[in-house]
């Protein structure tokens, strides 16, 4: 049985936000067992357990762009979806995210960073099972044109199509296997966020990418990309979408084994589909198929004293 993971030891980055324009600081600590991902925002002068905002789907709240948690208090964090592909796909379980903003920071547009500094600081194996979530029956969700359908397997596969009316994107299609021995860290971290220069000037206007720049997205214009730089891989759109849902899916809270087909999906989407699997507990089971819900809860108790002391 597959163990939980988490850091060695700390890392810190600091970065523009990509929709408040903002300097943004992270630090991010090793956890106990059974923590999960746990947000924890500095900046607040609020009572500690205020500042807390678990990375459940729960707390997802409705937001343009990016995926924002909230917790009960109406603290929240934004664009955290490309940590939180950087922890699924390195098989981060648990993690402590000390931030002094509403927003991480964008970075290069991709979750390389995070990667390197996790290889950087290194992976520490813990001493108590990781709980696998098994999708046990065909679900399926559409909106308009849009879709996403997830069904049975013994590992996770991502089956992504998109289509944009672009010369450089047309139709891509990218399958990858996040359980096989492919590396996440070559094949999918490093692709940017991308975006259409005539769309800019729309998006600041509503309040967003105020941080955006071509140092930390691909922009395209009619007659190809902005940027300098080339395309680190000729399907970096789609390979970006797939990195982004992998940091979406993780909201479920554990790690996932089903075949996942999406065409022009999103976060919303994603989020959506989540939701519908969590909604009836026949939708799924724990891999050892013993598990159930109340004994997650309290193993998670039995860790609380530690989590405490961790924080």
């Amino acid at each position: 049985m597959a163990m939980q993971k988490t850091l060695k030891k700390y890392f810190k980055l600091s970065g523009i936000t990509l929709h408040s324009g903002e300097i943004s600081n992270i630090k991010v600590n090793p956890a106990p067992a059974n923590t999960g991902i746990l947000f924890k925002r500095t900046d607040l002068k609020v009572p500690h357990i205020e500042s807390l905002i678990n990375a459940k789907i729960e707390n997802v709240v409705n937001s343009e762009l990016c995926t924002k948690l909230s917790n009960k208090y109406g603290h929240a964090v934004s664009t955290i979806e490309h940590l939180m592909s950087a922890f699924h796909g390195l098989e981060i379980d648990n993690a402590i995210i000390e931030v002094d903003k509403a927003e991480l920071p964008i970075l290069d547009g991709s979750s390389l960073e995070y990667v390197l500094e996790i290889e950087r600081v290194g992976i520490n194996n813990l001493q108590t099972p990781r709980k696998i979530i098994n999708i046990t029956r065909p679900i399926i969700l559409r909106n308009n044109d849009s879709y996403i359908k997830v069904t049975p397997a013994n590992s996770m596969t991502i089956n992504y199509t998109i289509v944009y009316d672009h010369k450089l994107i047309n139709e891509q299609n990218f399958i990858f296997d996040l359980d096989s021995k492919c590396s996440y860290r070559n094949i999918i971290s490093n692709s940017r966020t991308f975006g259409f220069k005539d769309e800019v000037e729309f998006l600041k206007d509503k309040g967003l990418i105020a941080g955006g720049s071509l140092e930390n997205a691909i922009v395209l214009d009619n007659d190809g990309i902005m940027n300098q730089s080339v395309l680190r891989h000729d399907d970096e759109f789609v390979r970006h979408k797939v990195l982004d849902f992998i940091g979406d899916i993780y909201l479920i809270g554990h790690r996932v084994s089903g075949n996942f087909e999406i065409f022009k999906g999103g976060h919303r989407l994603t989020h959506e589909l989540i939701k519908s699997i969590m909604s009836d507990r026949s939708n799924w089971k724990y891999d050892d198929d013993k598990a159930s819900l109340e004994e997650l809860t309290f193993s998670t108790l039995n860790h609380k004293k530690e989590l405490s002391a961790s924080l």
